[in-house]
Formats: C-alpha cells, structure tokens, sequence
C-alpha cells in the first residue's frame, strides 16, 4: 500500500513540476509576442491620426506614382 501512495505522489511532483516548467517558458514567450503586438498596435494607432489633407495628398501621390506614362511628341511652333 506504501509503494502505490509513494509512486502516485512521486508522478504528482513530477507532473506539477513538468507542467509549472511548460507554463514559465511558454508564458514568457508568449508575453513577450503579446508586448510586441501590443507596441504594433500604439503605433498603429497614432498613425491613423491623419487629418484630411494628409489623405487626400497621400493618395494622390500613390495615384501619380502608379498613373502610366505616355510619351508625347512635341511639334515645335515657330511664330513670324
């Protein structure tokens, strides 16, 4: 009867130890990614804080850069 109490209290440390080991190394990493995506989302934030001009000047930058070009011949005007 000692030797059952005896291995199920030894299988009892032996799985709170293993699972308090799990918990500390995966909290750690996991706190650290939530810390980052944390930070990912502040800055995010502040950089929403646009006012309308910036928009508007901001898409029409994105719209001359993509706009194709097309070449254009030039026909020289000679005044008399």
């Amino acid at each position: 009867m000692g030797v059952i109490l005896r291995f199920f209290l030894t299988f009892f440390v032996f799985y709170f130890l293993i699972k308090f080991v799990i918990n500390l190394l995966i909290g750690k990493r996991w706190a650290s990614e939530n810390k980052t995506y944390r930070q990912q989302q502040q800055q995010q934030k502040r950089n929403k804080i646009q006012s309308q001009e910036d928009r508007i000047i901001s898409y029409q930058k994105k719209k001359f850069e993509s706009s194709t070009i097309e070449d254009v011949e030039f026909e020289e005007i000679k005044e008399e």
